[in-house]
C-alpha cells in the first residue's frame, strides 16, 4: 500500500477523524474509507486490509474480519476485483456513495505527494489521474520530451489534447518519429511551441471539469519531490477561467509542431 495513502489518512482534518470515529457500521466505515482514498489520493479501490490500515492511521479501529463480512453483503454497492496477490479489492459504486454520511461531504480538492527518486510510483499516480480526463485537455508544460508521451498515452483516446510547451529535452530527430506516431493514434492531439521572447513557467492541465497543478513536468515526474493538486471546477471557477484565457492567448501565438 502507498505510504502517501496512509499519510493522507493520518493527516485528515480532526473533525473528519471525529466523524469517522462516530460511525458504528463497519460497512459505512468501509464505504467512507474507500471514498476518502479516492478523494485524497485518486485511489479507486481498497482491500479489507487496506481499509483497516487507513482507518487505523486516522485513529479509528475496526477488525478486518468485520470489514470482510460487511463488504460480503454489500451487493452492487461495491465492485469486487481480485488482485494479483489473491486479495479482493473493492471499488465504491454509485449506490454505495449514496450511503456516505453527510458528516463527510465529498471534497473538491485532492493532493498527491510525489516522492523523490520514485519515478515509477509517480507515473502510476499520474496515470491514475490522467486516465480519468475527458473532453478537451489543455496542457501547459515548459519542457517536453519522449517520456512526456508515455504520460500522454494514459489520457483516454478520443480526447482533444492541446499541449503547449517551450523547450524540447531530446533531439529533434528522435522526437519527430515519436510525435508522428502519437498523432497517428491520437488525431485530436496538437503540440505547439512558444518562441522567444515569449515563455512559460507554470505546469498545469485544464479540462472542463477540473484543474491539475503539477509540481514537476510530465517527462521527469518523480525525479524530485513535488505535489499534484487536483481542483474541481466548482472550487476554482475564476482561476480556471483565467488560466483558460491565458492558455488560449499563448496557444494562438505558438508555432505548430
Amino acid at each position: 500500500m502507498s505510504k502517501s495513502l496512509l499519510e493522507a489518512f493520518k493527516s485528515l482534518d480532526p473533525t473528519v477523524k471525529e466523524a469517522l470515529a462516530d460511525i458504528r457500521s463497519p460497512l459505512i466505515l468501509s464505504f467512507t474509507a474507500i471514498d476518502l482514498a479516492y478523494q485524497t489520493c485518486n485511489i479507486e479501490s481498497l482491500t479489507a486490509e487496506h481499509i483497516t490500515a487507513c482507518l487505523e492511521a486516522a485513529g479509528v479501529f475496526v477488525k478486518k474480519k468485520s470489514v470482510l463480512r460487511a463488504l460480503a453483503r454489500a451487493g452492487d454497492r461495491v465492485s469486487p476485483k481480485e488482485t494479483i496477490d489473491g486479495e479482493i479489492s473493492y471499488r465504491l459504486m454509485t449506490k454505495g456513495k449514496r450511503e456516505l454520511p453527510d458528516l463527510l461531504p465529498q471534497t473538491t480538492l485532492s493532493v498527491v505527494r510525489v516522492e523523490a527518486g520514485k519515478p515509477r510510483t509517480a507515473r502510476i499516480q499520474l496515470a491514475s489521474i490522467l486516465s480519468k480526463l475527458n473532453g478537451i485537455v489543455k496542457i501547459c508544460d515548459p519542457y517536453y520530451g519522449i517520456r512526456s508521451f508515455d504520460s500522454l498515452d494514459e489520457i483516454p483516446k478520443g480526447c482533444t489534447i492541446k499541449f503547449l510547451s517551450v523547450n524540447a529535452s531530446d533531439k529533434a530527430t528522435k522526437l519527430s518519429g515519436v510525435i508522428q506516431d502519437f498523432k497517428r493514434e491520437n488525431p485530436g492531439f496538437e503540440l505547439r511551441i512558444l518562441k522567444p521572447p515569449i515563455s512559460i513557467h507554470d505546469r498545469y492541465i485544464i479540462t472542463r471539469k477540473e484543474l491539475l497543478l503539477l509540481g514537476h513536468g510530465l517527462k521527469d515526474i518523480g525525479s524530485k519531490e513535488s505535489f499534484m493538486i487536483r481542483l474541481e471546477a466548482d472550487m476554482a471557477k475564476d482561476l480556471i477561467k483565467e488560466l483558460n484565457t491565458s492558455f488560449d492567448n499563448l496557444w494562438n501565438k505558438a508555432q505548430l509542431v
